[in-house]
């Protein structure tokens, strides 16, 4: 057994649920801040869709594409990326995460994701493997073991996120991170600036128009300032 495979061992041995970190008091203190301070769902959306479209860079970091064969044919799959999950998560609120390796013996290892949400009580732990072994069979050195690890790790954490927040209510926002990159809509970014470049036609400069909408300053305008 390798040193990074007794690691996993280990750990799997301390906790052999998922990712519980905390003990039960700590838990339930943070669902009784979840319920007095309760996430608004329309914050929500207006956070996710202004950082998923802030600039195009972060549009793109947001959908992942992967190439694949079918029926002959070349096709891309795209997806809601690791990124996304991370707005997803951040502008949710009151939900806590985690992922880690739980298997690295033979040819796979598996990562464990877990999203818990303090407000409802849901509990996701969802699993992923990746082989770790080349075309030949052979088993990759401890490095690339590693690497694999954090990618199988990151990706069972998203799918975790993805499952446990309703996509319903941030479907259309990863759409219009697509429509950004395809050139088929505006960054936030370009809004914003568009938006200033009008209201000084009146006469209101960034400064004024930051203490008009009470924001520190012009990177803090947002949907709702819009």
């Amino acid at each position: 057994m390798s040193a990074l495979e007794e690691d996993v061992r280990q750990l799997t041995e301390i906790d052999s649920g998922a990712l519980a970190m905390l003990n039960s008091s700590e838990i339930n203190q943070q669902i009784a801040t979840a319920h007095k301070y309760p996430r608004n769902i329309t914050r929500f959306r207006d956070e996710v869709f202004s950082l998923a479209t802030l600039n195009e860079s972060v549009a793109e970091s947001c959908v992942y594409a992967l190439p694949r064969k079918q029926d002959g044919k070349r096709i891309t799959i795209y997806g809601p990326s690791v990124r996304f999950a991370e707005i997803l998560a951040h502008s949710w609120r009151n939900c806590r995460l985690g992922a880690r390796p739980v298997d690295m013996s033979g040819d796979y290892v598996t990562a464990q994701g877990v999203y818990h949400d303090l407000e409802t009580n849901v509990y996701i732990a969802f699993e992923t493997k990746r082989r770790i072994t080349d075309k030949n069979g052979n088993r990759y050195g401890a490095d690339m073991i590693t690497m694999t690890a954090n990618a199988a790790a990151a990706i069972a954490l998203r799918n975790a996120i993805l499952r446990g927040i309703p996509k319903a209510i941030w479907e259309d926002a990863y759409e219009e991170a697509r429509k950004v990159i395809m050139g088929n809509a505006k960054t936030l970014a370009t809004r914003r600036a568009e938006a200033l470049k009008f209201v000084a036609k009146y006469g209101l400069d960034e400064a004024q128009v930051c203490e008009l909408l009470g924001v520190p300053g012009t990177g803090d305008i947002d949907l709702e300032e819009l």
